[in-house]
């Protein structure tokens, strides 16, 4: 059971990114059913607007599509309200944290994710974090 992040959905859909062969054979098998990997409407929202604006993916019915086909290959679950308190709590982003309280809430206990803050959160709260992006990989994405 996994729960995946905004940023590894997003590096999986987008075609060119340096991520994605490492971020999209994850996606796959979930699509799959290969691994169980629930997502959130919160999460597909981060992705879509993500394609759409800073990837700049077009046309808009291909980025619908895209996440069209996420939520209904993976499993879809509700955000969790306990994440609002977590972000005010932790001080981090209110993404991040409605994603571990989803999957504190849900029992779900491997993140995929490439987040600092996330990962932080993961080791505070005894979550596994799974990073599908080798280091060297990360390192060249943050240049």
């Amino acid at each position: 059971m996994r729960i995946i992040d905004a940023d590894i959905l997003s590096y999986a859909l987008v075609e060119n990114h340096i991520a994605t062969p490492y971020a999209r054979p994850i996606v796959e098998r979930g699509l799959r059913g290969e691994l169980e990997i629930y997502v959130t409407a919160t999460t597909l929202l981060e992705a879509y607007n993500t394609l759409l604006w800073h990837y700049r993916v077009r046309p808009k019915t291909l980025v619908a599509e895209k996440i069209l086909i996420i939520s209904e290959g993976l499993k879809p679950i509700p955000t969790s309200m306990r994440g609002f308190e977590m972000a005010v709590r932790e001080d981090v982003p209110l993404g991040d944290a409605l994603l571990i309280g989803t999957a504190l809430e849900n029992r779900i206990p491997i993140v995929v994710s490439n987040d600092r803050h996330i990962r932080r959160l993961c080791d505070r709260y005894g979550l596994i974090y799974e990073n599908p992006i080798p280091e060297d990989i990360r390192e060249r994405m943050a240049q």
